[in-house]
């Protein structure tokens, strides 16, 4: 035997023991409580997805499903926590689009590569946000809205709940593409801003539906449109942004992954276990109140999601010259 041959076979034998070894760690998984990190406080979309999923997860593999929040840092922390356990199949993270595609763009320290440290098991939901404004305010539609902010630059302002969010950007592309000039007033989340919506401090908030719901239901504000590319289930007589303004369908969804090098066997197997549980009729009935949507599809859907907007919100993002600590 040439030594040519000899290093293709002893190739060859690396890669089927490195077969061998997956297919017994997959086969012995789960060997103890699967960890699932929402980068979130309790109640967040992301926290609230996975509590819903956890006990028919915990009952399909017969082991305990711990949701962990680790909140911090626009996810960092949560991601950074993910991306350091162990590729055992044990540990997964409802990650946002933002901490996959927007993070790693805006901060310069502790951020996480979505390519380089995760893997991908499935797409989550999609995070219902709208664009909302007291009631008795002059705008009945959205493009009533940004009809008076391009006649008047400079008079209207918007909220958001922060620097960097998918809301932000949604903004800031309206901005940039229709040529208008309103004054963005950032928050440290969805509540306080919609808190100054309500008394008028600001023209017009964009946040998740969740916090707003009940102000809906009360009357107390009124929805112009959806932020996102198409409408929503639990609003489907308002339109979208992206009905008017393509460009600035940017919305908010999350999805499931995991430590870079989980064997693909086992999150083929969480993959498949928590979309039944998502598409249960009880869970449905449960997340389309919360403006929450399950998006069909597995790692390939999240790899094709995150490939998308990833350059496109660097892009925006290195345009505006956002940057985070």
């Amino acid at each position: 035997m040439n030594r040519r041959s000899v290093i293709k076979a002893g190739m060859s034998a690396m890669v089927a023991a490195a077969a061998v070894a997956t297919g017994v760690r997959a086969q012995s998984w789960p060997s103890r409580p699967l960890r699932m990190i929402a980068a979130s406080p309790p109640g967040n979309a992301s926290d609230t997805v996975l509590r819903l999923v956890a006990p028919l997860l915990q009952a399909e593999l017969g082991q305990p499903v711990v949701v962990e929040n680790r909140a911090g840092a626009s996810g960092n922390i949560g991601a950074r926590a993910c991306a350091a356990a162990a590729p055992d199949g044990h540990t997964f993270l409802n990650s946002t689009n933002t901490m996959l595609t927007a993070n790693p763009h805006l901060f310069t320290a502790g951020r996480v590569d979505p390519f380089e440290d995760l893997s991908f098991v499935l797409p989550m939901v999609n995070i219902g946000m709208v664009f909302v404004v007291r009631p008795d305010g002059p705008w009945k539609t959205i493009g009533e809205l940004l009809d008076d902010a391009h006649r008047h630059p400079g008079k209207l302002s918007y909220g958001t709940p922060g620097l960097g969010s998918p809301m932000h950007l949604i903004g800031e592309l309206l901005k940039e593409r229709l040529g208008i000039d309103m004054a963005h007033l950032p928050y440290k989340g969805g509540v306080p801003m919609v808190g100054d919506v309500l008394a008028g401090q600001i023209s017009v908030g964009i946040v998740g539906y969740a916090v707003v719901s009940g102000f809906l239901q009360q009357g107390r504000l009124r929805t112009l449109a959806a932020a996102a590319g198409k409408r929503l289930s639990i609003l489907p007589d308002t339109p979208a942004i992206g009905e008017l303004v393509p460009e600035a369908s940017l919305g908010a969804w999350c999805a499931l992954v995991a430590p870079k090098g989980t064997p693909a066997p086992i999150r083929a197997r969480v993959a498949r276990e928590v979309g039944k549980a998502l598409a249960q009729p009880d869970i449905v009935r449960k997340l389309r109140p919360l403006g929450l949507d399950q998006i069909p599809g597995d790692e390939d859907a999240v790899a094709a999601l995150v490939r998308a907007e990833y350059a496109h919100v660097g892009a925006l993002i290195k345009r505006l010259g956002i940057t985070m600590s």
